[in-house]
């Protein structure tokens, strides 16, 4: 199973000026429960650190 994942698995690098959403897991449990959005964004990229960060 781990051999099929890893070769399907993409990486993901993100450049300046690229937009991104954030996926709010911990906050959107106050506002709407369930059925509240899971993503916020649009944000802009100023700076890419590496590693996913």
């Amino acid at each position: 199973m781990m051999k099929y994942y890893n070769a399907r698995v993409r990486g993901v690098t993100f450049k300046p000026d690229d937009f991104v959403y954030r996926g709010n897991d911990a906050s959107h449990a106050v506002a709407g429960g369930k059925l509240g959005p899971k993503w916020e964004g649009p944000y802009e990229v100023t700076e890419a650190l590496g590693n996913g960060a």
